[in-house]
Parts: C-alpha cells; structure tokens; sequence
C-alpha cells in the first residue's frame, strides 16, 4: 500500500515538474527595431530617397518602407532593401526616357505622371503600416502541409493571369489578357471597341496580337540588360515602367533598348554599372532559359515531374529559378534534390523562393560539404555533411525565439551529436540560448559567396542589438 502511495506521488510530482517547466517556457514576439541595427547607412538614406526609421520583423524577416520621389515602395527584407534601392537609378532613367526622344514621341497622347516630392518619413509611424508580410514563418513552422496546396493553387492561377499594366486600354480578363491592340487611331472608337480583348477576336487578328506581345516581352528584356535590372522585377513601379515603355517602343515600332541606350544623365551611369545581376539570365529568352534549367537540373535530379513542377509553379522568376540551379551544382546533392525541388515548387512569392537559394549558398560556404545530402526538416532544408555534423541555414534577418520555432528544433529530422547552425542575420539572446541548449553551435551574419556588402560578417556584431 505504501508503495503504492509512492509511485502515485512520484508520478503526480513528475507530472507537477513537468507542468512547471511548461509554464516557465519563455517566448517572445517579433520586435520593432531601428533600420541602421540592421543594415548600413548608405542604404538608408540617399539623394532621392529615405528609410523609415521602424522596422517591424514579421516571419524573421525585416520589413522596411522606402520613401522616394517616385512612391512609397516596400522592401520585405534586408536583401529586398539592397535590391530596391539599387532599383533607383533605374527607375530614374526609366523616368527620364519616358520625357524625352522616341519614348516622348509614343507616349504623347498618354498622360504620363511622374512622383512629386519626397515624402517625410517621420510621417509614417510603424504602427500604420498594414499587410505586412509573413515573411518565411511557413518554412519554420508546423503548418507547412497545410499551405502547399494553397500555395500550389495561387502558382496555378498567377500563371492564368497576366495583367497588362502598362497598356492604358482595359480588357475582359481571359489569357493572356496583356495582348491588348494597338491605340485606336480614332479617339473617339466605341468603348466597346476599347474593351474587347484580342483573345475574343478572330481570324489573322489573332495572329498579330501574338505577335506584338512577344515584341513586347523583346522590348521590355532589352531595356532591363541595358540597365541592369531584373525584367521580373517586384517593384512595382519599376514595373509599370517597363511595361509602359515596352509598349511604346512597339506602338512606335523602334527598339526600347537602343533608344535607352541614346539618353544621357542617370541612365548612363546605370548602364556602365549593371551589378551582379546575371547577365546570362538577360541574354535569354524565358523559352531558353526553361529549357537549359531543364536540362541542368535533370543530370542532378531523377524526378522529370518535380524538375517540370519547379520550372513553372512556385515564386521563382527566370533569374531566382537559374540561380537555385547554379547553387545545386555547386553542391551536387546525393540524394534530396527531388524534395527540394516539390518544395519550391510550393512557394508563394519572391521571398521564400529567396530563402532557398541563400540557403543553399550558406551551405556552399562551409567546408567539407561536397558528396552531402540534402535533407527536408518539415519544410526547411538542412544539409548531412559525410563527416555526421549536420548543417541548418537560416537566411533569415532576424530570429526570434517563439513556440513554431521551439517545435520546429524539437523536431526528431534535426537530433544529431554534431549540429551548427547558419543564421543570415541576427538572433535574439533569448532565441540563441534555447539553441545552445538544445546542443546546437550558432554563426550569426553567415558569410556566403557573393554575399552584398551589408550583410558580409564582421560588419555588425550581435552586441549591437543586445
């Protein structure tokens, strides 16, 4: 009887312990932190634009609100500030064009705005800004399953819709609903005339509308290689920009990129630097392109199915997709290319398919990783080097330490005696203790080949946001 009352008490202690420490887990939300604890200065104000001071990190990645002269733009993470603001001298000649030469001439009978003044940041308190992003949450949380269909979904229906927006006549939405016809000649053409798309036409008019789309999709690449931009853009003024004068360069049947090329000012500084954007990607066509990326990945992968699902599913452009492809030859996986390419495959923007092909860079950074395998934790990637020790990238910019988190280390894919992680950015000092508790050694601001200046390790310490 006694010891029976024992083993009951024991048990009710353990489970009182046991409630306790569950009680005393500690979690934190995402902060609201100062820009220049994450990126430098030169990014945060220049001649033409400012940052707002606040920003708010959602799904670990940090959001930040860019006034310009031309609009308010957002940038969804540290990488995306250093894109958007490189975008600008682009955005600047684009503007400059659109004023002045050939361009002029095809937009004459548009009324075409430019911004007005800079906006005062101080004007835009953190708290307003709304449909803020999640960030990469899904890729760290339990839920992944759940999302790949609807993601899978939104890929199916994007690729249904192509919006003309530099094309100032409406149409019904249908396929390929940017194939619009030329202006009228006649102002004072029906409305119904405007607004009927090229799709519900018949006969030769079919034929032409096909062909003025692939001389727009021509004009709009040749201004982004003379400028050095990527033509898949998500800026969505830089965008509209090219779509316009894309569509006045066929209207006015002369070649966008020559006629860019012949304007001075900005545009001339944009075109004698281009970046490190690839140049093959804009020497392309999007048809080469798929086809070399198909060949490519089918020498790495054995899936044709998922190889096909990756080239025209997911939140990869031409340039994110050739990139994903060069890094996964550095690596040359045994095994796990087939899953990393469903998972792509699942994703709903440009963010998360940037997340997949810096993690694969982080990874391509460390010693001793050729003949590894490439694994799938939940929805991350992880990478189990020959040696046992067992590598997890995070291209995140800043980790906070929440229950999804807590879960998704917990996880059995990710027990292993030897374990590092690679964190992009920063990690809070709570989120860095659970880590080391849990056995794993920790790199903040991971250096990466290729890796911007703002983001290089050594240039910001974690004592910095301490």
């Amino acid at each position: 009887m006694i010891f029976r009352f024992c083993i009951a008490l024991c048990a009710l202690c353990a489970l009182a312990l046991s409630g306790i420490v569950h009680a005393t887990d500690t979690f934190e939300p995402e902060p609201v932190l100062k820009a220049p604890l994450l990126v430098q200065a030169p990014l945060l104000s220049g001649p033409d634009f400012r940052v707002v001071p606040e920003v708010a990190v959602r799904g670990y990645m940090a959001n930040f609100l860019i006034d310009t002269k031309f609009g308010p733009i957002r940038a969804d993470s540290v990488e995306m500030l250093a894109i958007r603001v490189g975008e600008l001298p682009a955005m600047e000649a684009l503007d400059e064009a659109s004023r002045s030469g050939a361009f002029a001439t095809a937009l004459a009978a548009r009324a075409h705005k430019t911004g007005s003044a800079i906006v005062n940041v101080l004007t835009h308190p953190v708290d307003t800004i709304t449909g803020l992003p999640r960030g990469v949450a899904r890729y760290l949380g339990a839920q992944w399953d759940k999302w790949s269909g609807r993601a899978q979904a939104l890929s199916d229906r994007s690729q249904r819709e192509f919006e003309n927006r530099g094309d100032p006549y409406r149409a019904p939405q249908g396929p390929m609903t940017a194939l619009r016809a030329a202006p009228p000649e006649n102002p004072s053409a029906s409305v119904e005339s405007k607004n009927r798309a090229w799709y519900a036409r018949t006969g030769s008019e079919v034929a032409r509308e096909g062909k003025r789309y692939l001389q727009f999709n021509s004009q709009r690449r040749a201004m982004a290689k003379v400028l050095g931009v990527d033509p898949d853009s998500s800026n969505p003024i830089l965008d509209q920009e090219l779509d316009t004068l894309a569509w006045a360069a066929v209207w006015g049947d002369f070649s966008a990129g020559t006629a860019l090329g012949q304007i001075g000012g900005t545009a001339a500084v944009v075109i004698g630097d281009t970046g490190t954007l690839n140049q093959y990607v804009l020497s392309q066509t999007p048809e080469q392109l798929r086809a070399d990326n198909e060949k490519r990945l089918l020498a790495l992968c054995s899936d044709e199915t998922a190889v096909r699902s990756f080239l025209r599913r997911g939140g990869f452009t031409d340039t994110l997709r050739t990139a994903l492809v060069a890094e996964l030859e550095k690596l040359a996986p045994k095994s796990g290319c087939n899953g990393l390419l469903e998972l792509a495959a699942t994703t709903r923007g440009e963010i998360e398919a940037r997340y997949l092909v810096n993690a694969l860079k982080l990874v391509a950074s460390q010693p001793g990783t050729k003949d590894g395998e490439l694994l799938t934790a939940n929805a991350a990637i992880a990478w189990h080097m020959p040696s046992g020790k067992l590598i997890l990238p995070l291209p995140v910019d800043y980790l906070t330490w929440n229950a999804d988190l807590a879960a998704f280390f917990d996880q059995s894919a990710l027990r292993a005696a030897n374990k590092l992680v690679l964190v992009g950015g920063e990690a809070s000092v709570l989120a860095q203790r659970e880590l080391t508790q849990r056995g794993w050694g920790i790199v903040l601001r991971a250096p990466c080949a290729g890796a911007p200046a703002y983001a290089r390790f050594g240039e910001f310490g974690p004592s910095r946001l301490e």
